[in-house]
């Protein structure tokens, strides 16, 4: 099969978010890359297998051309990125989280299940001018793929087990892309597709490819208020979600995936406006609630599963599912505690 494979973002760690640091990153922090480069290089052995990259700061440039012999290898600039976006979203982050923590503070919550709202641009930012270089090299090659991969240098090993492990590439993912006629997309699936969609691996036919390159524009004028479908559906009520009790994080509501059944929420869920940078929530409206819609599969978590045990690190896997089975474990057991108290 012909691919064309593209990455974006950081080559290293950071310094999470949230902790008086928007993201350093962590440059001599490569471990990741190196597990992300072996799941691809296992996943993608048996394909013809053309790439396009971007990163930042130059960070992993000489890996980056090494690994993956990129066909196009952009660097950005993020101090310049991030400089350029104060300038058009000016205060916004600091109100937005003003805003969540006085909502949160009358209320006596905790939660610190945040993203912000310029590295999340940063994200996206990235991911647009892969697809753009992406395009631009389609245009200028004869080069035809039969499939397109989106994803970031860390696969495999960035958030839980259901959505970090790019799948095997059988005869069902192939027959889905048949027929080319609409922008396509498969990815995999998790507990929250009422909130919003995974973000850590994308396959997607050509016309796909031609939405992606503008999904950073789009989220830039959804926080600017240029765009305000976006907001009013988030804020008014949410397609395809069930109201919850947003002070619960436990609140089973949330996860009841109304999108993969035929059920009909009796009360859809009303976010505040200071959730509207939330990737997941993002890229739910970006391919699933604009005019131009995607047609969408999601992939059964059992198909992440097995991926992660073949073609990724096993001892990683084993711990990362003893942790998560640990977690859901935990959280049951605390929301029945307090339902008995």
């Amino acid at each position: 099969m012909k691919i064309l494979l593209l990455l974006s973002g950081f080559t290293c760690k950071r310094i999470p978010w949230g902790e008086g640091d928007k993201g350093t990153p962590l440059p001599k922090q490569m471990a990741d890359f190196w597990s992300g480069r072996n799941y691809l290089k296992n996943l993608l052995k048996n394909h013809k297998v053309e790439t396009i990259c971007t990163l930042w700061d130059n960070l992993g440039i000489s890996e980056v051309n090494k690994e993956y012999k990129p066909k196009i290898c952009l660097s950005l600039d993020q101090n310049l990125f991030q400089d350029n976006l104060s300038v058009k979203l000016k205060d916004y982050e600091k109100k937005r989280i003003r805003k969540r923590n006085l909502w949160l503070s009358k209320r006596k919550v905790k939660n610190n299940l945040i993203g912000s709202s310029d590295r999340i641009a940063s994200q996206l930012f990235c991911r647009q001018m892969v697809c753009k270089k992406a395009i631009e090299f389609l245009n200028a090659s004869s080069y035809e793929p039969e499939l397109i991969i989106l994803t970031r240098y860390d696969i495999g090993c960035r958030g839980g087990v259901a959505i970090r492990n790019p799948c095997s590439l059988n005869n069902n993912i192939m027959k889905f892309f048949n027929n080319n006629k609409k922008a396509k997309i498969i990815m995999p699936t998790f507990n929250q597709l009422n909130i919003g969609l995974p973000d850590m691996w994308f396959y997607m036919n050509l016309k796909g490819l031609l939405e992606f390159n503008s999904i950073y524009d789009e989220y830039e004028n959804s926080l600017s208020g240029i765009d305000n479908k976006y907001k009013k559906l988030l804020t008014e009520g949410w397609p395809n979600s069930e109201w919850f009790d947003y002070t619960n994080i436990s609140d089973k509501r949330q996860f009841s995936n109304l999108i993969l059944s035929n059920k009909r929420s009796k009360k859809l869920m009303k976010y505040e406006d200071w959730e509207l940078p939330n990737t997941h929530a993002f890229y739910k409206y970006f391919i699933l609630l604009r005019d131009s819609k995607f047609e969408v599969k999601f992939l059964p978590i059992n198909e992440s599963l097995i991926s992660m045990f073949k073609y990724g690190n096993k001892i990683l896997g084993i711990k990362s599912l003893i942790y998560e089975i640990y977690a859901s474990i935990r959280i049951r057991t605390i929301e029945l505690i307090k339902n008995l108290i």
